[in-house]
């Protein structure tokens, strides 16, 4: 909805990481124009702008590793938001990681021609702890889940990446230093175990959007790994050493198709915390809900999410490294699922090439076959001929 006055109003989704967010951003994503028709604007030309976005908020832009359209992303998103008139959504958890000055830049550019509010999803860090974990992991980190666990409960000052970005009340505060209390905004995810479709109701409903009119029920991405799969990603990660570096192609090969395509499907043993570091990680959700209460940020849902009841602790040493063995055997059934998937990619590729050929070859018969594959009665007649020329010939019609 726009304002009375005219000026749209823009909500800034700046975070967090793994709080569902690319669930949110799925089925709003794969529904734009379901959103545009209940007056919501997702601008740019597709979801990876956003993520453009936050580099170049950031200051990242410049790196010759990310394409030179980066440059002004931030500018252009802004531009397209303050020509709406209606709400919009710019929504990425790595705006989490800007600095409050970068912040302040940010809203500043929207602020004068819109109603900016900042919305940041959040989640217990029983769940975060081990999810950025993974996340790590899937970004070439080589950090054992027991060192990665110390370091995030040795670092009292708060200045590591897991601190800026799953510190929701810091967060809050770089994002929402300028803005009234009342467009400031933390979303609470469900606690495990809960319908999914509980946080989409609730990031919809502060949108002003219809939840009802949205399919939720997509494949998931982005799922967990399990303790067997999240350690031989961390081993390939020490073996590449310096090879396939991020930025570059490491999202492309090692994130994208190792772990989603071969290694999040497989069943593995599900990470959890000890005792005593489910008991650290509750009182840190503590700490961030009384901060968050005392800045007078509006809550949708309930803070008391951020603070689940423990669970049962694993028994014996929590993180303990799955054996050699167990290892050796997950690595052959990756490396035999590694195969299929290349050779799915060959198929796809000499597909590619042979239309390259049929095009350059025989332009006429490739622009009309072409045509065909969009409707349904070409289709049937190209069918119905093959058919009988495989007769003539004495082929198998199918």
């Amino acid at each position: 909805m726009a304002r009375r006055d005219g000026r749209p109003r823009v909500l800034l989704h700046v975070g967090s990481p793994k709080t569902g967010t690319t669930f949110l951003q799925d089925v709003l994503w794969s529904q734009r124009a379901t959103a545009g028709e209940q007056g919501l604007l997702l601008p740019g030309e597709r979801f990876h702008d956003h993520f453009l976005a936050t580099l170049d908020v950031r200051g990242l832009a410049d790196d010759p590793n990310y394409p030179e359209r980066t440059r002004g992303t931030w500018d252009r998103l802004v531009a397209e938001a303050l020509a709406w008139d209606g709400s919009v959504l710019i929504s990425h958890e790595l705006f989490a990681g800007a600095t409050a000055e970068q912040a302040r830049r940010a809203v500043a550019a929207l602020a004068d021609g819109a109603e900016v509010h900042v919305v940041v999803t959040a989640r217990d860090h029983v769940r975060q702890i081990s999810a950025e974990w993974q996340e790590h992991v899937k970004h070439r980190s080589a950090a054992t889940f027991g060192d990665f666990v110390r370091e995030v409960r040795d670092d009292t000052a708060r200045t590591s990446w897991f601190w800026q970005v799953q510190d929701y009340a810091g967060v809050l505060e770089r994002w929402g230093a300028d803005l009234p209390p009342d467009q400031v905004h933390v979303v609470t995810v469900p606690p495990s175990g809960a319908d999914p479709t509980i946080l989409w109701d609730r990031f919809a409903g502060l949108l002003g959007v219809d939840p009802a009119a949205f399919d939720t029920e997509l494949e998931r991405s982005n799922s967990s790994l399990g303790a067997e799969q999240a350690e031989l990603l961390r081993r390939v990660n020490l073996e590449l050493g310096e090879r396939l570096p991020l930025p570059g192609p490491y999202p492309l090969v090692v994130k994208n198709v190792l772990a989603h395509r071969i290694l999040e499907p497989r069943a593995g043993t599900r990470l959890a915390l000890d005792a005593a570091d489910q008991e650290f990680a509750a009182d840190a959700g503590r700490a961030i809900i009384e901060r968050i209460e005392a800045m007078g940020a509006d809550v949708v849902g309930d803070l008391a999410d951020l603070v689940p009841m423990l669970g049962e602790a694993p028994g014996g040493d929590a993180y303990a490294v799955p054996s050699d063995a167990t290892l050796l055997a997950e690595s052959v059934a990756t490396i035999a699922e590694m195969l299929v998937v290349l050779n799915e990619r060959r198929a796809a590729l000499q597909r590619a090439d042979d239309l390259t050929t049929t095009a350059q070859e025989k332009p006429v018969r490739f622009a009309l076959v072409q045509a065909s594959e969009n409707r349904p009665l070409m289709r049937k007649l190209r069918g119905a001929y093959r058919a009988a020329k495989a007769r003539r010939r004495g082929e198998p019609s199918a």
